[in-house]
């Protein structure tokens, strides 16, 4: 087995770090071998307190986002494989055994898998929500795939993402510009280097979902907010097509409706009929999925608002950097 530096970021995260902690403690893994790295982005409650309780390494960083803590503790860190996961999961006991096997493939740049619902904490609406959405928010799958190209709803996320120090050198590390969507850019580079990206359902790592449908769609709206910049830098991706695709559509169906509406009521309920179908379809979906007939009913309208918050956060994020640029000009 090669060395190998798990790096977690972290902001007050008092509440869930020692689960994370205590799990990494009981991995099955050479402890020579290992270094756990903790980097604090400017926690104002006890997280540092009870991570240095743990045989790890913190440091400190000024609050300058995820991404860059976890570049962070890569230049600090001393592993041929560097792990990343966060302070709000939890790691099995095999996980670091697999990935430093999965990843002796060297045609293989990263892997990774699924972000499942811890449910001895997650038992709210809006956690199962999370597990059983048409729309992922985390990635989930039961196969072992393997992927030359990015492609929508089938990524992997940092909050459960390995690969090898010579493939992160070579595609240039962690780009710290990101607040979110750093990691769909780091997918896309390793991809665009040529290696491949392994899902296996054997790399999987327990997650505390958001609480609060308030939380999920903040959530949900800082991702899109990583959306513009992404496109930007990955002008020819299957992502960025995808996207600009479903942004144009989403607006094109809120424009007809908005115009339909002011020329007649009854026009703008015709225009709004695609929708009125599709929620009729995911109703119909989600009850046979779930069997609960609340769950049917609400689960769509809160898709449809999923969808929304994301193209809010990419659009006022597309807005504020038009802005900036307009505002240099001067």
């Amino acid at each position: 087995m090669r060395r190998a530096s798990i790096i977690v970021p972290v902001k007050n995260c008092e509440s869930t770090i020692s689960d994370l902690l205590s799990s990494i403690a009981n991995l099955d893994y050479p402890k020579d071998l290992l270094e756990v790295i903790v980097v604090d982005g400017g926690s104002t409650d006890r997280t540092i307190e009870i991570a240095s309780r743990y045989p790890v390494e913190i440091i400190e960083e000024p609050g300058l986002g995820p991404g860059y803590g976890r570049m962070i503790g890569v230049k600090h860190s001393r592993g041929d494989i560097l792990a990343f996961t966060d302070g709000d999961c939890i790691v099995p006991s095999g996980w670091l055994k697999t990935i430093s096997k999965d990843l002796e493939d060297s045609t293989i740049g990263c892997v990774g898998g699924s972000v499942l619902l811890d449910r001895r904490y997650s038992i709210g609406f809006s956690a199962r929500y999370f597990e059983e959405s048409i729309i992922r928010v985390m990635p989930l799958s039961h196969e072992r795939r393997i992927y030359h190209t990015l492609l929508p709803f089938k990524h992997l996320a940092f909050a459960n993402l390995a690969t090898r120090r010579d493939v992160l050198e070579a595609v240039g590390g962690i780009d710290t510009v990101f607040k979110t969507f750093e990691d769909m850019d780091l997918l896309q580079r390793i991809c665009d280097h040529g290696y491949k990206i392994l899902f296996d359902p054997d790399v999987y790592v327990w997650h505390k979902h958001r609480q609060t449908i308030k939380g999920l769609l903040k959530q949900v709206y800082n991702y899109g907010a990583g959306g513009p910049r992404f496109r930007r830098k990955h002008p020819r991706s299957v992502i960025t097509r995808w996207y600009r695709a479903g942004l144009l559509l989403f607006y094109s169906m809120l424009s007809i409706i908005a115009i339909s509406t002011a020329l007649s009521p009854i026009y703008g309920l015709a225009s709004s009929s695609p929708i009125v179908l599709g929620y009729i379809g995911s109703l119909i979906h989600y009850f046979r999925k779930t069997n609960s007939m609340v769950k049917s009913i609400v689960y769509p309208a809160i898709d449809i608002a999923v969808i929304v918050a994301f193209c809010i956060g990419d659009t006022v994020s597309n807005l504020k950097t038009l802005y900036s640029r307009s505002k240099n000009k001067k």
